[in-house]
């Protein structure tokens, strides 16, 4: 095959560029074939009767374009094909995860939200910290604050941390507006178009869209039940060098699944031996019902390999919109300054409020009392999916707010969530996580949004639904 390359010497296109488009050609069309070793590049050269910098530039190009990888001291070899390492590098407008509000309509049986439920928001503990900032700082309280956000609100989040045991700079936090814009700005700064990112498989769509967003290439790693395959990982690993890998280890959406101690550090190794930078999404780590002290991963970070993103949202209030960001100092102004273009500063009123509200007794009565009462949705959950969905099958998350259900054979997810919307219930399908047919096998039940007398009627019904499915078979 690489005989039949020709370069014109008189054509006016650069030598590597021809040699790189006829060898991307051949790579494409499947006449090179995936894991096959180039030839060296003074052998080529010969061959090609050039000089040896127009191979360089050529493998460079193939290599910059994801066609080739490298083998230090072996040589380059073509990347194996998209199916192979399970490549989503589709352009394809993204399913996105719905949020809508419990129960909006007040008929609806809203068990596709992860929103948290607003009853359960301390509207009169909040009222007083707001009346306590407002009589305390006056007009003060509405000014643009620094980008970097709310000293006092970051001292706050350090004491806090630190209860968690994660051991962390003041200057590394910064306040953010929601996990969703933590995800942008750290998108921006670390990728640009064509760069890998590892996800775990499934994921939350909204950080895929995120990646793609800059041109990212999304390479999905299998989650098992206490975290990521990290045989897969490390094979993939292997291929290619990610700009991030992106990973819920505790409660992960959508499936619930937490991450062993083992697998946590085993993942810290792996990134340690590949130089590679992990991106934690802590959304929940709170929210544990049968075991205390779940620490994230950042806790266990010892290299500074951890950008830590945490949100408020799904444990206080999520019209708030703050969040914070732990990042390594080797990203930090770029930060600074993509966070600077988004938005300014996040709201310095919320930045003063929460920062009171942290530092008070509220705090901890808040969490305990969510706790409380989303342990009994959970056990209730768990109890009447068990006994309705016959067939179906779920490991227990012990937290979170989410199962992740397999449905039984014959059943199709998004039959399934047709099926209950006309019956007044609403249920994520796996497909808003998971492509094709896969998807289909699964959904995701969220007891976030609804009380437990509405998730033990909705998820009658998702049941009564699936054996009508079942019928049809």
């Amino acid at each position: 095959m690489l005989a039949d390359i020709k370069l014109l010497r008189d054509g006016g296109t650069p030598l590597y560029i021809q040699l790189y488009e006829q060898l991307r050609d051949c790579i494409q069309d499947g006449l090179i074939q995936e894991d096959e070793k180039l030839p060296p590049i003074r052998q080529l050269a010969a061959q090609l009767d050039v000089n040896s910098v127009t191979v360089v530039n050529a493998y460079k190009l193939l290599e910059e374009n994801k066609l080739i990888y490298k083998k230090v001291g072996s040589g380059s070899y073509v990347m194996p094909l998209r199916e192979k390492i399970n490549l989503d590098a589709s352009s394809d407008e993204e399913e996105l995860e719905p949020e809508l509000a419990a129960g909006e309509d007040g008929e609806l049986i809203n068990l596709a939200t992860a929103n948290p439920d607003p009853k359960l928001f301390p509207v009169a503990d909040f009222k007083r910290v707001v009346n306590e900032v407002l009589e305390r700082d006056g007009g003060n309280a509405f000014l643009y604050l620094e980008s970097k956000g709310y000293r006092p609100l970051r001292e706050a989040i350090h004491a806090y941390m630190q209860k968690l045991q994660m051991t962390v700079n003041l200057e590394d936090i910064y306040i953010i507006s929601g996990a969703q814009q933590g995800i942008d700005i750290i998108s921006r700064v670390l990728l640009a178009n064509g760069d890998y990112v590892f996800v775990e498989s499934p994921t939350y769509n909204g950080a895929v869209a995120a990646f793609k967003s800059r041109g990212a290439k999304i390479v999905e790693i299998p989650l098992m039940a206490d975290g990521l395959d990290v045989k897969a990982l490390e094979k993939m690993l292997k291929l290619m060098k990610p700009k991030c890998i992106y990973v819920m280890p505790s409660f992960q959406n959508p499936t619930g699944c937490t991450y062993s101690e083992r697998k946590r550090k085993h993942l810290l190794l792996l990134c340690r031996k590949y130089d590679v930078l992990v991106l934690e999404d802590d959304y929940l780590s709170e929210l544990s019902y049968l075991e205390d002290g779940i620490k994230p991963l950042k806790a266990y970070d010892r290299e500074d390999r951890v950008i830590y993103i945490k949100s408020f949202s799904k444990i206080f209030m999520p019209g708030l919109r703050v969040g914070y960001l732990v990042i390594p100092d080797n990203i930090r102004e770029r930060v600074m300054s993509v966070k600077y273009m988004t938005d300014i500063s996040t709201s310095g009123f919320m930045q003063r409020v929460l920062s009171v509200y942290l530092r008070s007794s509220f705090w901890e009565k808040h969490i305990e009392s969510m706790k409380r009462e989303y342990s009994l949705r959970y056990i209730e959950t768990i109890r009447i999916a068990k006994k309705a969905l016959r067939g179906a099958s779920f490991q227990q998350p012990y937290g979170g707010l989410n199962l992740w259900i397999r449905l039984p054979e014959g059943v199709y997810a998004t039959a399934l969530a047709e099926g209950c919307k006309a019956r007044g219930v609403l249920i994520t399908p796996g497909t808003v996580f998971l492509k094709g047919e896969e998807g289909e096998r699964y959904f995701r039940l969220s007891f976030a949004g609804e009380t437990i007398e509405r998730i033990t009627a909705g998820v009658t019904v998702i049941g009564e639904v699936m054996e009508r499915l079942k019928l049809k078979e």
